[in-house]
C-alpha cells in the first residue's frame, strides 16, 4: 500500500523547490498532481512515474539563482525526486 501522505509530503516540497529555481511549469504540474493523488491513487501516481525518464524529464532540471546552480537545492531535489519515485513504484 502506497503511503499517500508521505508522497503528498515529498510532492509540496518539490513544487516548493522548483518555485525557488522558477521551474514554475513544473511545479504547476506537481501540484496538479498532488491534488489529484487522494481521489484517483492510481491515476495521480501513474502521472507521477510518466516525469521520469527521457530527454527533458524532471530529472534534468536544474536549479538556478542568478546564473548559479543552486547547490543544496538541487540537492535536496535529487533526493526527493529518488524517494518520490522510489514510493510510487515500490509496493
Amino acid at each position: 500500500m502506497k503511503n499517500i501522505a508521505e508522497i503528498t509530503a515529498i510532492l509540496e516540497r518539490i513544487s516548493e523547490l522548483l518555485r525557488i529555481g522558477g521551474k514554475n511549469e513544473w511545479a504547476e504540474r506537481i501540484d496538479q498532481y498532488r491534488s489529484e493523488l487522494p481521489g484517483d491513487t492510481a491515476h495521480a501516481i501513474s502521472k507521477i512515474i510518466t516525469l521520469y525518464g527521457g530527454l527533458g524529464s524532471i530529472n534534468d532540471i536544474v536549479l538556478y539563482s542568478n546564473g548559479q546552480p543552486m547547490i543544496q537545492e538541487n540537492n535536496e531535489l535529487d533526493q526527493l525526486l529518488s524517494k518520490l519515485h522510489d514510493r510510487c513504484v515500490g509496493s
